[in-house]
This record gives C-alpha cells, structure tokens and sequence, in this order.
C-alpha cells in the first residue's frame, strides 16, 4: 500500500499542509519524547520531516522512510533546519542497522501503518543497544464496547486504503508490554482533534 503513487502524493501533500495543525497538538507531547537526545537518532516514519523541529541542530538522523514521494520534502526540511539527515528508503520491518548500535529510535503515527506492527517493533528491540531507548506516540483501538470502537471498525478499511495501511483498530500498549523491553511505560491520552477516529492514543517509552 505504502508505494502506490497516487496515495503517496496526496498524503505528502497532506501532511504538509497539516504541519502547523499538527505541530500545535503534538508539540508539547514530542518534545518531551525527544527531550536530551543523543547526537545520532533514528526515526522510522519520518514522513515528510514533520518532527525534525524537535532535534537539536546538528543532529545525524538515520530516516527509515518506504514512501519515496515524502523524500523530497524531507531532505528540504532537513537542510533548512541543520539536520544531517541519512535517508533509508527501506520499511520498519528490516531495517539495514546494525544490532545493538542505536541509543534511540523513535516513531509518531507508524505503528499504525505498518504491515506487520510486530516485526518492527522486533526490529527495533534488536538494533537498541542495552539500555536504549524507543519513544513514540501512536494511536489505538478505542476501548471495548464504545461507540467509537464501532466507528472505528465500520471504517476501518476505507481509512486504511486512503491513508496507505493506517490501521484504526490496532492495540499498540500491549504489544509494546509483550515485546521483551526491560521497562515500559504507557501512557492513554485522550487527543482532541477533527480526526476523532484517532481520539485514543499513548506515548511510550520502553527501555531494552
């Protein structure tokens, strides 16, 4: 899904024209994710560059990001903002870094759309060194029984084909928990927004 050329432009296009939206509901919550980050990060995700602001200048930013047509975007924002960005054009799920060598990786609004949540995740836990760290923000199923859980899986593959494999109906707390991190913790928060299908969400921080 992610490659088809027609979705991948429009959603380039979207979040581009979202970035000041988004960066005013989520601003508060990413800089504390990111907050004393080591000189060399990396992202999976990164889209279009939406989170390069919340790194210090300077910063050696491995990109792991499958949609080519979010890569012009992102090397721009890189330049303007003194990134040194290293652009992978590969998926989460086999990523080409060596095990053990990354101090923080870390995602916002992937884990949702990736093919296979586990394996990334897995992926991730592998190239952590001990003591490392994975901090994200993700959206999740809403809780059993709700109205909007009903919504969510009434639209759930429509929104999944538009949005390039966006899964509203994914437990993401709980694969975290299961993944073989040292320490997790898991937030709920509650995110006030036009895009109400995405109201529940967490940010996590697990350490390997």
């Amino acid at each position: 899904m992610i490659n088809n050329p027609v979705r991948g432009r429009f959603n380039a296009w979207l979040l581009a024209a979202l970035d000041g939206y988004m960066h005013g509901k989520y601003a508060a919550i990413k800089t504390r994710l990111l907050a004393g980050a080591p000189p060399v990060v990396v992202e999976i995700g990164p889209g279009s560059g939406a989170n390069l602001r919340y790194l210090p200048r300077g910063t050696r930013l491995i990109a792991v990001e499958p949609n080519r047509q979010m890569h012009s975007l992102l090397r721009r924002r890189a330049k303007k903002l003194g990134i040194d960005l290293d652009l992978r054009g590969l998926t989460g799920e086999a990523m080409d870094l060596p095990s053990a060598s990354a101090d923080l990786v870390f995602s916002s609004l992937v884990l949702c759309t990736v093919e296979d949540p586990h394996q990334v995740v897995a992926e991730v836990h592998r190239i952590l060194k001990p003591g490392g760290r994975f901090a994200c923000v993700e959206h999740v199923e809403a809780p059993a029984g709700s109205m909007l859980k009903s919504v969510q899986w009434t639209i759930r593959k429509p929104w999944r084909w538009l949005f390039e494999g966006c899964d509203l109906c994914r437990n993401t707390g709980e694969l975290l928990k299961s993944a073989g991190f040292s320490e997790v913790e898991v937030n709920p928060i509650i995110w006030r927004s036009v895009f109400f299908p995405m109201r529940h969400q967490i940010t996590a921080i697990c350490i390997k």
